[in-house]
């Protein structure tokens, strides 16, 4: 025994580990509530869109990253809107046609944004919330 009666023992990279697998836990329980809301948010005409909705957590630079969404690139304009519609005044003016997989021919001035991801998020704030402060409680049993 040291002659001031101290001994110091580091366990910070066990706290550490500890504090990361809470962590990733957290960011999975978040992002898979997340991607349910988003779902349930989502416009269906197939319901290829919404069903393909996912979530992934990942590491980059240290950082745990969630990431909800869907692979389909139409799945931004459902988001934003097309045309004249579209968010902040960012689409296309003035109507176009388009024609379809049939060969019928279609006029649009676009489309509404019918925003399902964002809601998803910013609704279920306090939600999420309590999703993660929930993991953290359980991991480190409330203490």
């Amino acid at each position: 025994m040291p002659k001031d009666g101290f001994i110091f023992e580091d366990n910070s990279d066990i706290v550490k580990k500890a504090m990361n697998a809470a962590s990733e836990r957290a960011m999975e329980a978040a992002t898979l509530y997340i991607e349910g809301q988003a779902k349930s948010l989502a416009a269906v005409s197939s319901g290829e869109m919404r069903d393909k909705i996912d979530h992934k957590v990942s590491k980059r630079n240290g950082n745990i990253i969630g990431t909800v969404g869907s692979p389909f690139m139409y799945a931004f304009y459902v988001e934003f809107g097309t045309g004249e519609f579209a968010e902040n005044g960012a689409g296309r003016k003035g109507g176009w046609s388009f024609q379809d997989s049939s060969g019928e021919w279609f006029f649009t001035w676009g489309q509404e944004p019918q925003p399902f991801l964002r809601p998803a998020f910013r609704r279920n704030r306090k939600q999420i919330e309590s999703i993660i402060g929930g993991q953290y409680k359980a991991s480190f049993k409330g203490k």
